[in-house]
């Protein structure tokens, strides 16, 4: 005799990967014009956030230039250590990660990536 079993839809359970990006990530950039190493510290950190590594996370929208020469406070702290990069999380200004003077592509991609 043939027997009909139930046919029953089972939803396969697994665990999600939790999605992390760069959402809050903020770049800061401390610079002046006429300065030769902070022109290249710029062209260094754009190039890398141009990596594969950060592809698609349109990390360059992120960047925030400051001209020390018209801000008071900036050129207190920095006026002999430009190029000054600040890279934080939004509103954890404990999160606060600073790189100075001479910028390298891979010392500047290890950084960011802790902020996924």
């Amino acid at each position: 005799m043939l027997r009909v079993r139930p046919v029953t839809f089972a939803r396969a359970i697994h665990s999600g990967r939790i999605l992390y990006n760069y959402n809050q990530l903020k770049l800061t950039l401390f610079s002046k014009p006429n300065c030769g190493l902070c022109e290249e510290a710029k062209e260094i950190l754009v190039d890398t956030l141009e990596l594969p590594v950060f592809k698609g996370e349109k990390l360059q929208e992120k960047l925030n230039e400051v001209n020390i020469n018209k801000d008071a406070k900036w050129w207190k702290e920095y006026c002999f250590d430009i190029p000054v990069l600040h890279i934080e999380k939004e509103g954890e200004p404990e999160s606060l990660v600073k790189i100075m003077h001479f910028f390298k592509e891979d010392e500047l991609t290890e950084a960011i990536k802790k902020f996924k």
